[in-house]
């Protein structure tokens, strides 16, 4: 029994491993707490100039170009979920980011849970 935990915990490790992540944020604290919580968690951190497909993009609306970088994002990877997430509510924001390309939004507070459930996360 104790083989058959070990081995399942061995391939959910492994499945995270292989998870990820681009993250676009201006916030210098968002940034490294959100890197740190899921380098952690084991996922890998994309670098804006990696080649990798990332499992899930996240954009900080709070970046003077990122409407471009979504739609940018989009266009390279258009099976991709692509995050935007903000520091205060903006309708006109959202509105924006969805036409750009953005699947889903979340306050740059709450991001990292909407990630988790997004990947399947055990944060």
């Amino acid at each position: 029994m104790l083989a058959l935990a070990s081995r399942g915990m061995a391939r959910l490790h492994g499945r995270i491993r292989a998870m990820k992540i681009l993250l676009l944020c201006h916030d210098l604290t968002t940034r490294v707490n959100l890197t740190s919580l899921w380098t952690t968690a084991g996922v890998t951190m994309l670098k804006p100039t990696s080649e990798d497909v990332p499992d899930c993009i996240v954009v900080d609306l709070g970046r003077r170009d990122s409407l471009d970088e979504i739609a940018r994002l989009r266009a390279q990877h258009p099976e991709v979920t692509i995050i935007a997430c903000f520091a205060t509510y903006n309708e006109e924001a959202v509105v924006a980011a969805r036409e750009a390309g953005a699947t889903e939004f979340a306050a740059r507070s709450f991001v990292d849970r909407r990630v988790a459930r997004l990947l399947k996360l055990d944060t």
